[in-house]
């Protein structure tokens, strides 16, 4: 694998993303990946990682992310994005609701060596669960 700047590795992490390239997005993760949602330990090693994102592929098949803003200082990556898509299969032990969403989010990427070594994911949970129907004002 070709070492990719800090931009050009989550552009493919995007890339991986959208094209539900499992193998592709276990390639650009660190042996000592870890993530975190709002702030807390979420995922540790790209398998747990990987796996977790195949849930959510399978939750919501068609599911988009567009990049709004991108930026890197010293490693670090800003992506500020918006992921649009169909809740058309299981969403995390509850039935699929048919509902499209669309959500803006936040995540920053730490980049060593080429690879992705930790994430920091903030999102707007709230919005996609009342969206979904699954917070009382919902849809």
């Amino acid at each position: 694998m070709i070492m990719l700047g800090p931009i050009e590795c989550v552009k493919r992490v995007v890339e991986c993303d959208n094209g539900r390239d499992a193998e592709g997005y276990r390639e650009i993760l660190h042996e000592d990946y870890l993530s975190y949602v709002h702030g807390k330990p979420q995922n540790s090693g790209r398998d747990v990682e990987v796996a977790a994102l195949a849930a959510w592929w399978d939750a919501t098949s068609d599911v988009h992310l567009e990049i709004l803003e991108i930026g890197e200082t010293n490693g670090l990556v800003t992506l500020r994005y918006t992921l649009t898509g169909t809740n058309d299969g299981d969403f995390f032990g509850r039935p699929a609701s048919g509902k499209r969403f669309h959500v803006e989010n936040c995540t920053l990427l730490r980049v060593e060596n080429g690879r992705v070594k930790e994430t920091y994911r903030y999102s707007d949970t709230l919005g996609l669960m009342t969206q979904l129907g699954l917070m009382p004002g919902g849809d």
